[in-house]
């Protein structure tokens, strides 16, 4: 079993007790019978998710009462939560992963006597393992938005440089290459969006990527099994700590004095700067890959999966996951079972990719990319996805966003904004 699997398996036993109950509800619930009416909610476009629906219907007349409501993004959660407690929410609906934790205790656990943990694990990317306990699965993997490294050819060739970076050094030998400056060392042109916060929209998932990718995978499980924060830990017999070492190399190319400096606070957002072809590597998610093709069909670019530490055999990349979830207030609890089991099968998963153009969240969807280089790489990406169980998503964005400026502007050394970053994450964990 792996690192990742450990440390995602049990990250839920405080609701045992609640678990218990379910499983004695899900004798009977689980059963058999039919379908009937069922009720998803989501924040996915409602012809995209509605159009797959609709040629699901065609083949499975068990979809024919099934009804999808797209929410809006910035109350979804609220709506949700709400929803739930007044009893007028969804059978269904779509989780992200990093909002899996806050809506632990409001789902029902798919318990492994119906979709085996085998099963689970041979059919979905690794990332699905968040949705794991040791009692089921939270929620079924539904899609899979990975991190990539898009890079501006012209300004990597006009460098003399071929190929984008595969390891996060060669990065310092190339921003001198590509970064310029004026008169009043403003950036004018720079190699890589690293260092910031505020307009690097992505700057939480590259930090999270270096995180894992040196070692600390933040969120685990203390010696008796309850979730509990681990970022900050130094390995027994390590020399450096890896939280340290990714914050110190995440932030140097924000410091004026070096000679990776590439990015400061006063640039444009990164995809701004990138569409407008004066960035010459964005780290951003497959998602954006249209939107950049639409903002410039004239920009010379492509993609490629995220530089790694060299010498590591682990290859990690951040990724969106997002699941269906059952919810615990549900009206139709089997009728939910059922449409979230035919809508991560293998067959709707195909549909649900190609309508959003990302990847395939199961592992046994083929793609033809011969004639889409993109869609090879976001495969790529996709199976080397990791995340994390993030108690809070708006806490732990205000606690990135402080180890990041306390370093940049001077405030904080590395290894004191990973010490203050770990106590704030242990505050934004819950007692349960």
């Amino acid at each position: 079993m792996s690192t990742f699997q450990i440390v995602v398996l049990g990250i839920f036993s405080s609701l045992i007790l609640i678990g218990i109950g379910v499983f004695a509800a899900f004798g009977g619930v689980f059963s058999s019978g039919g379908v009937g009416a069922v009720t998803i909610w989501g924040t996915v476009d409602q012809q995209i998710v509605g159009g797959v629906i609709d040629a699901l219907e065609s083949e499975d007349k068990s979809f024919e009462a099934v009804t999808y409501v797209k929410k809006d993004p910035l109350t979804y959660s609220a709506d949700l939560v709400n929803a739930m407690a007044s009893g007028s929410g969804p059978d269904l609906f779509l989780v992200a992963g990093d909002e899996l934790y806050s809506f632990s205790d409001k789902v029902l656990t798919i318990p492994y006597s119906v979709i085996p943990q085998g099963s689970f694990l041979a059919s979905f990317v690794d990332e699905g393992q968040l949705f794991l306990t040791r009692e089921g699965a939270l929620a079924l993997p539904f899609t899979i938005d990975p991190l990539v490294m898009y890079w501006n050819r012209d300004l990597l060739a006009g460098a003399g440089v071929a190929s984008p970076p595969q390891f996060w050094n060669d990065f310092f030998t190339l921003a001198p290459k590509i970064t310029s400056l004026d008169a009043r060392s403003n950036v004018k042109k720079s190699a890589v969006a690293l260092g910031e916060w505020r307009n690097i929209p992505t700057a939480k998932a590259m930090l999270s990527t270096l995180f894992m990718q040196a070692g600390d995978y933040i969120v685990g499980q203390d010696n008796v099994g309850n979730t509990a924060i681990i970022f900050g830990t130094t390995p027994e017999g390590a020399t450096t700590n890896p939280a340290e070492s990714a914050l110190r190399f995440y932030t140097e190319f924000a410091n004026p004095t070096k000679s990776g400096y590439s990015w400061n606070r006063s640039l444009p957002l990164a995809p701004d700067m990138f569409v407008a072809g004066d960035l010459a590597v964005y780290f951003g998610f497959a998602s954006e890959y249209g939107e950049i093709t639409k903002r410039n069909p004239n920009l010379r670019f492509s993609v490629a999966t995220l530089p790694q530490i060299e010498g590591n055999s682990t290859r990690i990349a951040y990724g969106n996951i997002v699941g269906l979830a059952i919810a615990r207030s549900a009206k139709n609890v089997q009728g939910a079972l059922a449409i979230a089991q035919k809508l991560s099968s293998k067959s709707a998963v195909a549909l649900i990719s190609g309508a959003l153009s990302l990847p395939p969240v199961r592992r046994d969807v083929s793609l033809d990319t011969n004639a889409n280089a993109a869609a090879g790489v976001f495969a790529q990406s996709a199976l080397i996805a990791r995340g994390w169980l993030d108690p809070s998503r708006a806490g732990s964005d205000e606690v990135f966003k402080n180890m990041i400026e306390s370093v940049v502007s001077g405030k904080s050394t590395p290894a004191t904004a990973v010490a203050e970053g770990t106590q704030a994450l242990e505050q934004l964990l819950p007692r349960r």
